[in-house]
């Protein structure tokens, strides 16, 4: 009796797989390293850089910094400075726009300030002065001003402005005939009281010696103060 002999088929391989099987042998060879980005490292360094040097910038400007004197309140022209008035604050030193260290505190206090200045102003030299008010030849006279007297905005300290005598003063005939028939004359506003029963207000005026007798014979009777312009 013989032996059989088997015809079968070897298996075939499947078509999914022979593209699966071709691909991987394919993929074997060595890979190809990817470009390096050089340009995002240069932008980073060149980051890195400018803000170390704006630390540095920063921390520097901060030890820079000088103790100076500032104002703590508003000080009218003519007024003292007080030792209240003043207060230390940090700040850079400008060349252009000097200003008083904190040191020289007591050589400021008594000073009269050359112009209105707010609170909050860092003191300069140019703003003081060692002058008094009144300074040589000039005199200090109160005048009585009668509401509609003087500009419903007020007057303050520093403003220039003319003085017009009007008759009807609360003095004597004398005095009324003089202040009604003196001429008009400038001074500069020092200082404005409050209002008293009737609204009349007392404002404090300097003059020079020319027109001191004037200022006088104004100040007993109704005076009109118009308030005048820069350059007039």
């Amino acid at each position: 009796m013989g032996t059989a002999v088997s015809f079968s088929r070897p298996p075939q391989p499947r078509s999914g797989d022979s593209g699966l099987t071709g691909q991987g042998e394919e993929g074997d060879g060595p890979r190809v390293p990817r470009r390096r980005r050089w340009w995002l490292l240069g932008v980073a360094v060149v980051l890195a850089a400018v803000v170390a040097y704006g630390n540095h910038a920063l921390i520097a400007g901060q030890d820079e910094r000088v103790d100076v004197l500032v104002l703590t309140r508003d000080v009218g022209w003519g007024q003292r400075i007080g030792e209240g008035d003043l207060g230390v604050a940090k700040a850079v030193p400008d060349q252009r726009l000097a200003s008083i260290p904190a040191s020289d505190r007591a050589g400021v206090v008594g000073q009269v300030a050359r112009s209105t200045l707010p609170a909050g102003t860092v003191l300069a030299p140019g703003q003081l002065s060692a002058q008094p008010v009144p300074g040589p030849g000039e005199r200090l006279v109160g005048l009585p001003v009668k509401p509609g007297h003087l500009p419903a905005r007020g007057l303050a300290p520093g403003d220039l402005v003319q003085v017009t005598p009007v008759a009807g003063g609360t003095g004597t005939d004398a005095s009324q005939s003089t202040a009604s028939t003196a001429g008009p004359f400038r001074a500069r506003v020092l200082g404005v009281g409050p209002p008293d029963s009737t609204g009349a207000v007392t404002v404090d005026v300097l003059v020079g010696a020319d027109t001191a007798q004037a200022a006088s014979s104004a100040a007993a009777g109704q005076v009109v103060l118009v308030q005048l312009g820069p350059g007039a």
